[in-house]
């Protein structure tokens, strides 16, 4: 007997199967899309690696941190709203002491004279300092001539200046010494050759049209140089570096006797020459900061505060609040950190960023007073790199993270003020809720390479 059963598949098993089908085909086709982001991700990662290579070799060779008549610096006075070329550290503290005001008597121009001396720098290839461009002003409390951006006295949750003060980097660039003035970087061709060759590229910066050869990476500067514009259409993307100069904690206070060597000792009104510091440092703490990718038109972005009210700042760099540190901090170099900001900041987090800690340091003008109701208390600045190895919490501030670096202590200059006033020395890091202590986070960051160089 033959039996009327046949061999093959039920429509619910196809369609069953169909589905099964269809769901990895879904999941290959997401995979797709995220495999070339961490390809991209890769690249720009190993395209970074060679670059902060490429520029700590020439940062070696060619010593740039060094700023002399044959590479000047571009430094831009953003009180006077004027750009200097600066040929050496002397010239440079020159020019700082200019922004203070003229001192009534010697002790307020010896105090003029330490707190410039104990003032840093950002070096920045990619930063264009001087926009005199309508429309495209900023405000107090913001500077661009800053690092990061905020003036001294301003906080970074309110974005409003009269708060307690915190340090800058005074920011420039580098100048072309042909020029015969010395101009935004805009207008320097050396400046985006250094920002932009590292990695290998060869780039040629045109008033024309973009030039390049090799991976579609270059710079444009237009020829209208009454309203210049810089773009990058190919790829806005960019391997980069800034630097960071700042003085050794090691910098000693300029006694008194010596700072009166400036001192015209005029009918109360003293010359704003006497702010110039007869001491200037000599050993600095050098970071040169390398990023994977960059992107220079992140100088103009525009970030709502809310309320329909918006603001041109660099999107790039995040000013924050510290409003705690460990007590750990004080001995070991990977301590917890928390942080805030303006609510309309972005409060993503990642390991792997960078962020630049800074304070102000408070040590006694020499010689010391009997009588300390009478001391007068020098400032100066404090700036120190740290990994993020660690993030808490969800992506709203305030942040709980966890960073790796130096410690943060107290200065030397701090610890042997202590030490001469025979005091107690320290027992928990600087409080931040007593001593403002502010940050700027940077994302792309490939690595932080720090050296102590000594500059004239």
């Amino acid at each position: 007997m033959r039996s009327n059963r046949r061999n093959g598949l039920t429509l619910l098993e196809v369609i069953f199967a169909m589905v099964v089908i269809l769901v990895g085909m879904v999941a290959v086709g997401l995979l797709i899309p995220l495999a070339g982001r961490q390809a991209a991700d890769s690249y720009q990662t190993t395209q970074g690696l060679a670059s902060g290579e490429s520029a700590l070799a020439v940062f070696n060779s060619t010593n740039i941190v060094q700023p002399s008549v044959e590479s000047p610096w571009c430094l831009i006075d953003d009180v006077g709203v004027t750009e200097h070329s600066l040929g050496s550290m002397q010239q440079a503290y020159d020019r700082i002491a200019e922004t203070f005001p003229a001192p009534n008597d010697s002790v307020m121009a010896a105090v003029a004279q330490n707190e410039a001396a104990g003032i840093g720098f950002c070096i920045d290839p990619l930063f264009w300092g001087y926009q005199p461009r309508n429309g495209n002003t900023m405000p107090t409390p913001f500077y661009r001539t800053r690092f990061p951006f905020l003036e001294d006295t301003s906080n970074p949750v309110t974005f409003a200046s009269g708060g307690n003060r915190a340090p800058r980097l005074l920011r420039g660039s580098l100048t072309d010494p042909q020029a015969s003035t010395p101009g935004s970087w805009l207008r320097q061709p050396a400046a985006i050759r250094l920002a932009t060759m590292y990695g290998g590229d060869l780039v040629q910066p045109s008033t024309g049209k973009n030039k390049a050869i090799g991976p579609l990476r270059s710079v444009y500067v237009s020829g209208d140089t009454g309203n210049p514009i810089v773009s990058s259409p190919t790829s806005p993307q960019q391997t980069s570096w800034l630097m960071t100069v700042t003085p050794s904690d090691s910098t000693p206070i300029t006694p008194l006797n010596r700072t009166l060597e400036n001192w015209d000792g005029g009918n109360g009104s003293g010359s704003i020459k006497a702010n110039r510091p007869v001491q200037i440092p000599r050993v600095f703490d050098v970071a040169l900061v390398v990023f994977s990718k960059r992107d220079v038109r992140e100088v103009f972005s525009i970030m709502s505060l809310g309320g329909g009210n918006f603001m041109n700042l660099p999107t790039g760099e995040r000013a924050l609040k510290v409003t705690d540190i460990s007590s750990d901090a004080l001995t070991s170099g990977t301590f917890n950190v928390t942080v805030t900001a303006h609510p309309n900041v972005d409060a993503k987090i990642k390991i792997g960023d960078w962020m630049m800690m800074s304070r102000f340091t408070k040590q006694e003008l020499l010689p010391r007073q009997l009588d300390q109701s009478k001391a007068t208390l020098i400032s100066r600045q404090v700036h120190r790199w740290y990994r993020v190895v660690g993030v808490t919490g969800e992506d709203t501030f305030p942040r709980l993270i966890r960073v790796s670096g130096k410690p943060w202590a107290w200065s030397e200059g701090e610890i042997d003020d202590l030490k001469q006033r025979n005091l107690a020395l320290p027992s928990v890091p600087p409080p931040p809720g007593l001593i403002e202590t502010q940050a700027v986070l940077l994302k792309d960051v490939v690595h932080v390479y720090e050296r102590q160089v000594e500059l004239r």
